[in-house]
Protein backbone atom coordinates (compact mmCIF):
# COMPACT_ATOMS: atom_id res chain seq x y z
CA UNK A 1 0.00 0.00 0.00
CA UNK A 2 1.65 3.25 -0.87
CA UNK A 3 0.78 6.95 -1.25
CA UNK A 4 0.58 7.36 -5.17
CA UNK A 5 -1.51 10.78 -5.88
CA UNK A 6 0.72 13.44 -5.93
CA UNK A 7 0.83 16.00 -2.83
CA UNK A 8 2.51 18.88 -4.61
CA UNK A 9 1.30 19.01 -8.28
CA UNK A 10 4.69 18.48 -10.62
CA UNK A 11 3.84 22.51 -11.05
CA UNK A 12 4.66 22.90 -7.36
CA UNK A 13 7.56 20.47 -7.28
CA UNK A 14 9.56 22.65 -9.96
CA UNK A 15 8.63 25.83 -8.04
CA UNK A 16 10.09 24.49 -5.07
CA UNK A 17 13.33 23.07 -7.11
CA UNK A 18 13.90 26.34 -8.71
CA UNK A 19 13.53 28.07 -5.38
CA UNK A 20 16.02 25.92 -3.49
CA UNK A 21 18.92 26.52 -6.64
CA UNK A 22 17.98 30.37 -6.54
CA UNK A 23 18.83 30.26 -2.95
CA UNK A 24 22.12 28.20 -3.08
CA UNK A 25 23.13 30.75 -6.34
CA UNK A 26 22.12 33.81 -4.43
CA UNK A 27 22.42 33.57 -1.35
CA UNK A 28 24.93 30.49 -0.86
CA UNK A 29 26.01 28.93 2.42
CA UNK A 30 28.33 30.14 5.17
CA UNK A 31 30.87 27.60 5.18
CA UNK A 32 33.55 28.62 8.10
CA UNK A 33 36.65 26.89 6.53
CA UNK A 34 38.94 27.97 3.84
CA UNK A 35 40.36 24.63 2.91
CA UNK A 36 36.90 23.16 2.58
CA UNK A 37 35.70 26.57 0.61
CA UNK A 38 38.19 25.27 -1.33
CA UNK A 39 37.52 21.72 -2.08
CA UNK A 40 33.47 22.52 -3.09
CA UNK A 41 35.29 24.91 -6.09
CA UNK A 42 35.37 21.49 -8.20
CA UNK A 43 31.50 21.22 -7.56
CA UNK A 44 31.02 24.88 -8.71
CA UNK A 45 31.29 26.59 -5.53
CA UNK A 46 32.88 30.44 -5.48
CA UNK A 47 33.06 32.84 -2.75
CA UNK A 48 33.80 35.76 -3.56
CA UNK A 49 36.00 38.36 -2.70
CA UNK A 50 37.88 36.24 -0.25
CA UNK A 51 34.47 35.66 2.11
CA UNK A 52 33.36 32.60 3.33
CA UNK A 53 29.75 32.52 1.82
CA UNK A 54 29.91 30.16 -0.98
CA UNK A 55 27.64 29.90 -3.75
CA UNK A 56 26.35 27.50 -6.68
CA UNK A 57 25.12 28.73 -10.07
CA UNK A 58 21.86 26.70 -10.04
CA UNK A 59 23.45 24.64 -13.34
CA UNK A 60 26.04 23.60 -11.99
CA UNK A 61 23.89 22.01 -9.02
CA UNK A 62 21.61 20.74 -11.63
CA UNK A 63 24.68 19.26 -13.68
CA UNK A 64 25.73 17.18 -10.53
CA UNK A 65 22.27 16.51 -9.67
CA UNK A 66 21.45 14.85 -12.84
CA UNK A 67 25.22 13.10 -12.71
CA UNK A 68 24.87 11.21 -9.44
CA UNK A 69 23.83 8.02 -8.55
CA UNK A 70 20.55 7.19 -7.24
CA UNK A 71 18.48 4.79 -5.77
CA UNK A 72 14.55 5.26 -7.44
CA UNK A 73 11.80 4.51 -4.37
CA UNK A 74 10.65 1.31 -4.99
CA UNK A 75 6.69 0.89 -5.72
CA UNK A 76 6.53 -1.76 -3.29
CA UNK A 77 4.20 -1.69 0.09
CA UNK A 78 5.56 0.67 2.65
CA UNK A 79 6.49 -0.54 5.83
CA UNK A 80 6.91 0.85 9.94
CA UNK A 81 9.88 -0.96 11.97
CA UNK A 82 11.04 0.66 15.36
CA UNK A 83 13.78 2.32 16.76
CA UNK A 84 15.36 2.71 20.27
CA UNK A 85 17.23 5.84 20.92
CA UNK A 86 18.98 7.29 24.33
CA UNK A 87 20.23 10.75 24.04
CA UNK A 88 20.28 13.47 26.80
CA UNK A 89 17.66 11.95 28.45
CA UNK A 90 15.93 11.45 31.60
CA UNK A 91 14.23 7.70 32.73
CA UNK A 92 10.20 7.81 33.71
CA UNK A 93 9.68 4.89 36.45
CA UNK A 94 7.61 2.57 34.68
CA UNK A 95 5.73 1.88 38.64
CA UNK A 96 4.97 5.98 39.32
CA UNK A 97 5.95 7.74 36.48
CA UNK A 98 8.56 9.76 38.21
CA UNK A 99 10.99 11.37 35.71
CA UNK A 100 14.58 10.58 37.25
CA UNK A 101 18.21 10.64 35.55
CA UNK A 102 19.81 8.16 34.00
CA UNK A 103 22.42 5.87 35.48
CA UNK A 104 24.40 3.06 34.01
CA UNK A 105 21.87 0.07 35.57
CA UNK A 106 18.85 1.73 34.02
CA UNK A 107 21.05 2.32 30.58
CA UNK A 108 21.35 -1.68 30.70
CA UNK A 109 18.14 -2.79 31.71
CA UNK A 110 16.60 -0.40 29.03
CA UNK A 111 18.57 -1.68 26.85
CA UNK A 112 17.87 -5.42 26.92
CA UNK A 113 14.18 -4.89 27.53
CA UNK A 114 14.29 -3.05 24.13
CA UNK A 115 16.28 -6.63 22.78
CA UNK A 116 13.59 -9.26 24.41
CA UNK A 117 10.82 -6.82 23.20
CA UNK A 118 11.89 -8.13 19.79
CA UNK A 119 10.28 -5.23 17.21
CA UNK A 120 13.09 -3.07 17.75
CA UNK A 121 15.60 -3.11 14.64
CA UNK A 122 17.97 -0.64 16.09
CA UNK A 123 18.92 0.90 19.60
CA UNK A 124 21.45 3.66 19.73
CA UNK A 125 22.40 6.09 21.97
CA UNK A 126 23.74 9.53 21.38
CA UNK A 127 26.19 10.70 24.28
CA UNK A 128 25.64 9.35 27.60
CA UNK A 129 22.37 10.60 29.49
CA UNK A 130 24.35 10.43 33.14
CA UNK A 131 27.36 11.57 35.03
CA UNK A 132 30.39 9.53 34.95
CA UNK A 133 32.56 9.85 37.97
CA UNK A 134 36.04 9.37 36.13
CA UNK A 135 35.30 10.72 32.84
CA UNK A 136 34.84 14.77 32.61
CA UNK A 137 31.65 15.70 30.63
CA UNK A 138 33.46 17.62 27.63
CA UNK A 139 34.81 13.58 27.04
CA UNK A 140 31.43 12.58 26.52
CA UNK A 141 31.48 11.78 22.95
CA UNK A 142 34.10 9.10 23.37
CA UNK A 143 32.31 7.43 26.41
CA UNK A 144 29.09 7.35 24.59
CA UNK A 145 30.91 4.79 22.76
CA UNK A 146 32.35 2.91 25.72
CA UNK A 147 28.54 2.43 27.04
CA UNK A 148 27.33 1.57 23.67
CA UNK A 149 29.30 -0.86 23.21
CA UNK A 150 29.46 -2.72 26.62
CA UNK A 151 26.01 -2.73 27.13
CA UNK A 152 24.66 -3.20 23.31
CA UNK A 153 23.56 -0.38 21.63
CA UNK A 154 25.12 1.22 18.87
CA UNK A 155 26.88 4.62 18.91
CA UNK A 156 25.20 7.18 17.00
CA UNK A 157 28.67 8.96 16.40
CA UNK A 158 28.74 12.29 18.50
CA UNK A 159 31.80 14.83 18.15
CA UNK A 160 30.78 18.03 19.38
CA UNK A 161 35.13 19.09 19.37
CA UNK A 162 37.31 18.43 17.07
CA UNK A 163 40.06 17.29 19.21
CA UNK A 164 38.11 14.28 20.06
CA UNK A 165 38.49 13.15 16.05
CA UNK A 166 41.92 10.89 16.69
CA UNK A 167 40.99 9.26 19.94
CA UNK A 168 37.85 8.50 18.49
CA UNK A 169 39.65 6.77 15.70
CA UNK A 170 41.53 4.41 18.36
CA UNK A 171 38.08 4.10 20.07
CA UNK A 172 36.83 2.50 16.74
CA UNK A 173 40.48 0.88 15.82
CA UNK A 174 39.99 -1.32 19.32
CA UNK A 175 36.03 -2.41 19.13
CA UNK A 176 37.15 -3.59 15.41
CA UNK A 177 39.97 -5.82 17.11
CA UNK A 178 38.06 -6.76 19.66
CA UNK A 179 35.62 -8.06 17.89
CA UNK A 180 36.86 -9.36 14.75
CA UNK A 181 35.05 -6.29 12.39
CA UNK A 182 36.19 -4.33 9.64
CA UNK A 183 37.11 -0.71 10.97
CA UNK A 184 35.02 0.84 7.99
CA UNK A 185 31.74 -1.76 9.51
CA UNK A 186 32.23 0.17 13.24
CA UNK A 187 33.00 3.29 12.28
CA UNK A 188 30.37 6.38 12.49
CA UNK A 189 30.83 10.05 12.51
CA UNK A 190 27.91 12.17 12.69
CA UNK A 191 27.25 15.91 12.72
CA UNK A 192 24.87 18.71 12.08
CA UNK A 193 24.80 22.24 10.19
CA UNK A 194 22.75 25.44 11.85
CA UNK A 195 20.32 26.21 9.65
CA UNK A 196 19.32 28.51 7.80
CA UNK A 197 22.66 27.84 5.66
CA UNK A 198 25.20 27.33 7.81
CA UNK A 199 28.23 25.13 8.09
CA UNK A 200 29.86 25.78 11.30
CA UNK A 201 33.85 25.72 11.71
CA UNK A 202 33.61 22.78 14.25
CA UNK A 203 31.59 20.66 11.91
CA UNK A 204 33.77 21.82 8.72
CA UNK A 205 37.21 20.48 10.94
CA UNK A 206 35.52 17.74 11.78
CA UNK A 207 34.24 16.44 8.41
CA UNK A 208 38.09 17.55 6.91
CA UNK A 209 39.66 15.56 9.50
CA UNK A 210 37.72 11.93 8.53
CA UNK A 211 38.22 13.28 5.06
CA UNK A 212 41.83 13.42 4.81
CA UNK A 213 42.17 9.82 6.73
CA UNK A 214 39.06 8.58 4.04
CA UNK A 215 36.85 7.85 6.18
CA UNK A 216 32.68 9.04 5.82
CA UNK A 217 31.00 11.70 7.93
CA UNK A 218 27.53 12.15 7.97
CA UNK A 219 26.27 15.62 7.78
CA UNK A 220 22.45 16.35 8.06
CA UNK A 221 20.44 19.61 9.13
CA UNK A 222 17.66 20.06 11.51
CA UNK A 223 15.54 23.28 9.38
CA UNK A 224 12.76 24.23 11.61
CA UNK A 225 9.72 25.75 10.07
CA UNK A 226 9.02 29.38 12.02
CA UNK A 227 12.38 29.23 13.42
CA UNK A 228 15.74 28.39 11.41
CA UNK A 229 13.46 28.38 8.25
CA UNK A 230 10.39 30.34 7.08
CA UNK A 231 6.88 29.76 8.89
CA UNK A 232 4.92 28.73 5.06
CA UNK A 233 5.48 25.53 4.80
CA UNK A 234 6.52 26.05 1.33
CA UNK A 235 9.29 28.33 2.41
CA UNK A 236 10.49 26.20 4.95
CA UNK A 237 10.64 22.86 2.12
CA UNK A 238 12.63 25.50 0.03
CA UNK A 239 15.29 25.65 2.77
CA UNK A 240 15.41 22.20 3.47
CA UNK A 241 15.93 21.37 0.00
CA UNK A 242 18.56 23.80 -0.41
CA UNK A 243 20.76 22.37 2.45
CA UNK A 244 20.16 18.92 1.19
CA UNK A 245 21.03 19.59 -2.35
CA UNK A 246 24.10 21.82 -0.13
CA UNK A 247 25.69 18.87 1.83
CA UNK A 248 24.89 16.22 -1.19
CA UNK A 249 27.82 18.84 -2.90
CA UNK A 250 29.93 18.82 0.24
CA UNK A 251 29.98 14.90 -0.07
CA UNK A 252 30.38 15.08 -3.98
CA UNK A 253 33.19 17.30 -3.72
CA UNK A 254 35.29 14.27 -1.81
CA UNK A 255 33.39 11.55 -3.50
CA UNK A 256 32.21 11.32 -7.04
CA UNK A 257 30.27 8.80 -6.59
CA UNK A 258 28.23 10.26 -3.78
CA UNK A 259 24.52 9.46 -4.40
CA UNK A 260 21.59 12.00 -4.30
CA UNK A 261 18.87 11.22 -2.02
CA UNK A 262 15.62 13.53 -0.47
CA UNK A 263 15.26 13.59 3.46
CA UNK A 264 16.03 15.84 6.11
CA UNK A 265 14.16 16.96 9.58
CA UNK A 266 12.73 19.58 8.92
CA UNK A 267 10.25 20.33 12.43
CA UNK A 268 8.08 23.20 13.70
CA UNK A 269 8.01 25.66 16.61
CA UNK A 270 5.12 25.86 18.85
CA UNK A 271 4.83 30.20 18.38
CA UNK A 272 3.18 30.28 21.76
CA UNK A 273 5.71 28.38 23.99
CA UNK A 274 8.86 29.22 21.23
CA UNK A 275 9.99 25.17 21.43
CA UNK A 276 10.44 22.62 18.58
CA UNK A 277 7.72 20.39 17.85
CA UNK A 278 8.07 16.89 16.34
CA UNK A 279 4.90 15.27 16.70
CA UNK A 280 2.83 18.11 15.09
CA UNK A 281 1.34 17.16 11.73
CA UNK A 282 2.90 19.74 9.85
CA UNK A 283 6.11 17.43 9.83
CA UNK A 284 4.49 14.35 8.10
CA UNK A 285 3.08 17.33 5.48
CA UNK A 286 7.11 17.48 4.83
CA UNK A 287 7.55 13.89 4.49
CA UNK A 288 5.12 13.70 2.11
CA UNK A 289 6.24 16.77 0.16
CA UNK A 290 9.94 15.36 0.38
CA UNK A 291 8.55 11.64 -1.26
CA UNK A 292 7.19 14.34 -4.10
CA UNK A 293 10.54 15.72 -4.81
CA UNK A 294 12.07 12.16 -4.67
CA UNK A 295 9.78 11.04 -7.82
CA UNK A 296 10.80 13.94 -9.56
CA UNK A 297 14.43 13.47 -8.86
CA UNK A 298 14.59 9.80 -10.02
CA UNK A 299 16.19 9.02 -6.13
CA UNK A 300 15.54 7.80 -2.77
CA UNK A 301 13.75 9.24 0.13
CA UNK A 302 13.76 9.36 3.95
CA UNK A 303 11.35 10.88 6.22
CA UNK A 304 11.89 11.45 9.82
CA UNK A 305 9.45 10.73 11.81
CA UNK A 306 7.63 8.58 14.86
CA UNK A 307 8.42 10.89 17.63
CA UNK A 308 5.70 12.50 19.47
CA UNK A 309 5.70 15.42 22.21
CA UNK A 310 4.18 13.92 24.90
CA UNK A 311 5.26 13.64 28.13
CA UNK A 312 3.79 10.71 29.38
CA UNK A 313 1.98 7.74 27.62
CA UNK A 314 -1.30 8.69 26.34
CA UNK A 315 -3.26 8.93 23.63
CA UNK A 316 -1.64 11.96 22.16
CA UNK A 317 1.87 9.80 22.47
CA UNK A 318 0.45 7.21 20.32
CA UNK A 319 -1.71 9.30 17.55
CA UNK A 320 1.66 11.34 17.07
CA UNK A 321 3.54 8.01 16.54
CA UNK A 322 1.18 6.60 14.59
CA UNK A 323 0.25 9.48 12.28
CA UNK A 324 3.45 10.01 11.89
CA UNK A 325 4.81 6.37 11.08
CA UNK A 326 2.01 5.99 9.02
CA UNK A 327 2.00 8.37 6.53
CA UNK A 328 5.44 8.48 5.93
CA UNK A 329 5.59 4.78 5.38
CA UNK A 330 2.78 5.23 2.35
CA UNK A 331 4.35 8.22 0.87
CA UNK A 332 8.09 7.13 1.35
CA UNK A 333 7.92 3.59 1.16
CA UNK A 334 9.22 3.28 5.13
CA UNK A 335 8.52 5.04 8.62
CA UNK A 336 9.56 4.30 11.81
CA UNK A 337 8.68 4.77 15.80
CA UNK A 338 11.32 5.91 17.86
CA UNK A 339 9.79 3.20 20.51
CA UNK A 340 9.46 4.58 23.95
CA UNK A 341 10.93 7.59 23.19
CA UNK A 342 8.27 11.17 25.25
CA UNK A 343 8.80 14.40 25.05
CA UNK A 344 10.52 14.38 21.31
CA UNK A 345 13.54 12.92 22.83
CA UNK A 346 13.87 13.83 26.36
CA UNK A 347 12.58 10.93 27.77
CA UNK A 348 13.27 7.10 27.30
CA UNK A 349 9.58 5.27 29.00
CA UNK A 350 9.51 1.07 29.60
CA UNK A 351 6.18 1.80 29.54
CA UNK A 352 5.80 3.58 25.94
CA UNK A 353 8.61 1.25 25.00
CA UNK A 354 6.26 -2.03 25.55
CA UNK A 355 3.24 0.52 24.01
CA UNK A 356 5.31 0.97 20.72
CA UNK A 357 5.40 -2.79 20.42
CA UNK A 358 1.68 -2.82 19.80
CA UNK A 359 1.72 0.20 18.15
CA UNK A 360 4.08 -1.27 15.35
CA UNK A 361 2.91 -4.28 15.19
CA UNK A 362 -0.67 -3.15 14.38
CA UNK A 363 1.06 -1.06 11.74
CA UNK A 364 2.65 -3.69 10.30
CA UNK A 365 -0.59 -5.88 9.93
CA UNK A 366 -2.42 -3.00 7.91
CA UNK A 367 0.50 -2.12 5.47
CA UNK A 368 1.18 -5.93 4.95
CA UNK A 369 0.77 -7.43 1.62
CA UNK A 370 -2.39 -8.84 0.88
CA UNK A 371 -2.76 -12.97 0.08
CA UNK A 372 -5.49 -13.57 -2.09
CA UNK A 373 -5.01 -16.58 -3.61
CA UNK A 374 -7.27 -19.91 -4.73
CA UNK A 375 -6.81 -21.81 -1.27
CA UNK A 376 -6.89 -17.82 0.60
CA UNK A 377 -10.28 -16.98 -1.43
CA UNK A 378 -11.24 -20.79 1.45
CA UNK A 379 -13.56 -21.32 -1.20
CA UNK A 380 -14.34 -25.39 0.40
CA UNK A 381 -14.66 -23.83 3.84
CA UNK A 382 -17.35 -21.58 2.62
CA UNK A 383 -19.11 -24.76 1.12
CA UNK A 384 -18.56 -26.98 4.29
CA UNK A 385 -20.09 -24.33 6.76
CA UNK A 386 -23.17 -23.40 4.65
CA UNK A 387 -25.98 -20.83 5.71
CA UNK A 388 -25.49 -19.98 9.20
CA UNK A 389 -22.26 -22.12 9.93
CA UNK A 390 -19.41 -20.58 11.46
CA UNK A 391 -15.65 -21.15 10.90
CA UNK A 392 -14.40 -21.63 14.37
CA UNK A 393 -13.51 -25.37 14.64
CA UNK A 394 -12.37 -25.68 10.45
CA UNK A 395 -8.95 -27.01 9.79
CA UNK A 396 -8.19 -23.39 7.92
CA UNK A 397 -9.17 -21.73 11.02
CA UNK A 398 -6.76 -24.08 12.93
CA UNK A 399 -4.12 -24.43 10.82
CA UNK A 400 -4.02 -20.78 9.87
CA UNK A 401 -5.12 -18.34 12.55
CA UNK A 402 -1.67 -17.01 13.82
CA UNK A 403 -0.73 -15.76 10.50
CA UNK A 404 -3.94 -14.35 9.59
CA UNK A 405 -4.76 -12.91 12.48
CA UNK A 406 -2.51 -10.13 14.90
CA UNK A 407 -1.61 -10.69 18.51
CA UNK A 408 -1.69 -8.05 20.88
CA UNK A 409 0.34 -7.89 23.67
CA UNK A 410 -1.01 -4.55 25.46
CA UNK A 411 -4.43 -4.37 23.90
CA UNK A 412 -7.70 -4.78 25.45
CA UNK A 413 -9.09 -8.32 24.40
CA UNK A 414 -12.25 -9.86 25.80
CA UNK A 415 -15.86 -8.85 26.95
CA UNK A 416 -16.65 -5.78 29.53
CA UNK A 417 -17.27 -8.11 32.04
CA UNK A 418 -14.15 -9.52 31.57
CA UNK A 419 -12.23 -6.30 32.01
CA UNK A 420 -14.63 -5.59 35.33
CA UNK A 421 -13.50 -8.31 36.77
CA UNK A 422 -9.62 -8.07 35.89
CA UNK A 423 -9.47 -4.63 37.77
CA UNK A 424 -10.35 -2.55 34.64
CA UNK A 425 -6.85 -2.55 33.43
CA UNK A 426 -5.50 -0.05 30.93
CA UNK A 427 -2.97 -0.82 28.06
CA UNK A 428 -0.75 1.31 30.44
CA UNK A 429 -1.64 -1.25 33.50
CA UNK A 430 -0.75 -4.28 31.23
CA UNK A 431 2.44 -2.40 29.67
CA UNK A 432 3.64 -1.81 33.00
CA UNK A 433 2.63 -5.68 34.16
CA UNK A 434 5.13 -6.95 31.28
CA UNK A 435 8.12 -4.28 32.56
CA UNK A 436 7.42 -5.40 36.23
CA UNK A 437 7.81 -9.06 34.99
CA UNK A 438 10.78 -7.99 33.10
CA UNK A 439 12.58 -6.45 35.58
CA UNK A 440 12.28 -9.51 38.53
CA UNK A 441 14.28 -12.16 35.70
CA UNK A 442 16.29 -9.45 34.34
CA UNK A 443 20.47 -10.23 34.92
CA UNK A 444 23.15 -7.20 33.96
CA UNK A 445 25.20 -8.65 30.92
CA UNK A 446 28.13 -6.86 29.80
CA UNK A 447 28.37 -6.88 26.04
CA UNK A 448 31.99 -6.57 25.40
CA UNK A 449 35.10 -8.14 27.39
CA UNK A 450 36.67 -7.24 30.31
CA UNK A 451 40.28 -6.59 28.03
CA UNK A 452 38.13 -4.40 25.71
CA UNK A 453 36.44 -2.27 28.25
CA UNK A 454 40.46 -1.61 29.66
CA UNK A 455 41.68 -1.00 26.37
CA UNK A 456 38.82 1.64 25.88
CA UNK A 457 38.67 3.21 28.75
CA UNK A 458 42.75 4.02 28.59
CA UNK A 459 42.19 5.26 25.53
CA UNK A 460 40.09 7.90 27.44
CA UNK A 461 42.07 8.56 29.99
CA UNK A 462 45.22 9.47 27.69
CA UNK A 463 42.65 12.01 26.04
CA UNK A 464 41.73 13.54 29.15
CA UNK A 465 45.34 13.64 30.51
CA UNK A 466 46.13 15.54 27.18
CA UNK A 467 43.56 18.02 28.15
CA UNK A 468 42.38 17.76 24.12
CA UNK A 469 38.84 19.81 25.07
Amino acid sequence: MRLQPAFLSRQQVELVHRNALRVLAEVGVKVEHQELRRHLTSVGGRAEGGGDVVRFAAADAECHIAAAPKTPSADAPGRVGARVGVYQSRYLEPHDDRLVQFDEARLAKYAAMARELGYVERIGILGVPFDMPDIPPAYQPLAEKLYAWKHGLAPDGSIIFTALCEPMVELYECHAAATGREFEDVFKAVGYMLSPLRLARSECEQFMFYQQRGLPMYLGHLPSQGGSAPVTFAGALVVALAEEIFLFLVQRAFREEAPFGVGGTPGTIDMRKGLACYGRPEMQRFNVALADLARFYGCSCAGHTGLTDARLPSVEAGAQKAMGALITALACGHGSVAAGLLGMDEICSPVQLVLDGDLVGSLQVILAESNVDNEACAFEDILSAGCGGNFLGTDMTVERFREELWEPRTWTRGSTSGWELSGRQTDADRAREWVAAFEKRFVPEQRIGRDEEKDLRAIIRRAVSRSLV
